[in-house]
């Protein structure tokens, strides 16, 4: 069976991990994480390290169904590596999880962007080869056809004696032909082949349609500052202000393109906004569209990106803030802030953030601000849905 790409691309045309790209990456990164750990931490003998490490992914395929699983299994992985102490091992993971998963990502899209291109955006590339690749097992198995004449009573007849030969209540015996490869294509994607849409042609006219839904047309407008990108920025900023340098911040702001100021120049009308001042939103999108060079669209989706950014963003110093109210090791803040940050991006998809979080909040051995951070940014983690567009 074709094997599944690690990377997609999606409408935008930015390309990212896949489903099973993520599962890969986390594979890779937790095998590292325990090598590494058994060598530094156990001082385990090299040759007892080589031979955990040739048995150690057999031993995590077995044991990881899901992603979840390199959280919910972590007392297997520590008693695999020989660590008697399932919450030091867990507190390690925790720390440098999300940091080596950042390099392993990098590192499996920079290798295999390069083979995408080749394969899926080869403009000779077919549906048909695909398909052939797909049940190319069904094919080579399938018997070979044979042609009679369509005789309709024949046909008749030939159903009336397949019916006699099985009582009621009893299954047809199995040893009929083999199906053919259609027949087993229908059969698994039958359900798709019923609730598929009819396929429509809509002429572009470069005008909307009564009734068409804006949502989707905002959609298509390509990502226009990611949330990482926005963070930094932010901060940077807040510290130039928080120190009282005008003439690094002047320095600073300068350096942005006119896309990333206009971004700053939402975040502060939001600002202004929540303290009860009135914004012209209309004015301040038409200047934008003047500064950066937008058009309407894009412009807006700025917007929509800013609102949600400085949403999550204030969650974030939010939890940190009560978790060391809770008792956190204010030493974690800083690290834990970025591989937060990391989580909390604008792609991926929820079920991995979902794992990502629990496993880098591991780190936070005090159970009550472990607690009040998860119950701040769990509920924050789910909004990102309807906030980013993602699922």
């Amino acid at each position: 069976m074709i094997q599944q790409p690690l990377i997609s691309k999606r409408s935008e045309g930015v390309y990212e991990l896949s489903e099973a790209g993520v599962e890969r990456a986390y594979l890779l990164t937790m095998q590292r994480l325990l090598v590494h750990y058994a060598q530094q931490a156990l001082k385990t003998p090299p040759s007892d390290v080589q031979a955990l490490s040739q048995k150690l992914p057999a031993f995590t395929v077995q044991i990881v169904k899901k992603l979840d699983d390199y959280f919910d299994q972590l007392p297997q992985f520590a008693n695999f590596i020989k660590e008697p102490n399932a919450g030091r091992l867990g507190a390690y993971i925790g720390q440098n999880f999300m940091p080596q998963l950042e390099k392993v990502k990098e590192k499996l899209l920079e290798t295999e962007i390069p083979k995408y291109k080749s394969e899926y955006e080869n403009p000779y590339r077919v549906p048909s080869n695909d398909l052939l690749m797909l049940f190319a097992n069904d094919f080579v198995g399938a018997p070979p056809l044979t042609y009679k004449p369509f005789d309709p009573e024949a046909e008749v007849e030939e159903k009336l004696k397949a019916a006699e030969l099985v009582l009621p209540g009893e299954a047809p015996v199995g040893s009929g032909p083999k199906p053919q490869p259609g027949e087993v294509l229908l059969n698994r994607y039958a359900s798709a082949f019923v609730t598929a849409r009819p396929l429509s042609y809509v002429p572009n006219t470069g005008e909307s349609l009564d009734g068409e839904d804006e949502t989707a047309n905002i959609q298509q407008v390509p990502q226009q500052i990611t949330f990482r990108a926005f963070v930094q920025i932010i901060n940077a900023i807040s510290r130039y202000i928080k120190q009282q340098d005008k003439a690094g911040y002047a320095k600073f702001y300068q350096s942005l393109s006119p896309l990333n100021q206009s971004a700053y120049t939402y975040y502060t009308l939001f600002q202004k906004e929540a303290q009860g001042q009135s914004v012209s939103w209309s004015e301040e999108i038409h200047k934008v569209m003047q500064r950066a060079n937008l058009d309407a669209g894009a412009a807006n989706k700025l917007k929509d990106e800013v609102e949600a950014y400085r949403k999550v963003s204030q969650s974030l110093s939010r939890a940190l803030a009560t978790g060391q109210q809770k008792g956190m090791d204010a030493s974690l803040t800083q690290g834990l802030y970025g591989q937060l940050v990391a989580i909390f991006e604008n792609s991926g998809n929820l079920a991995e953030k979902r794992t990502a979080l629990k496993m880098s909040l591991l780190q936070v051995t005090a159970q009550s601000a472990k607690e009040a951070i998860t119950q701040i940014l769990a509920p924050q983690l789910e909004e990102l849905e309807g906030l980013y567009g993602i699922g």
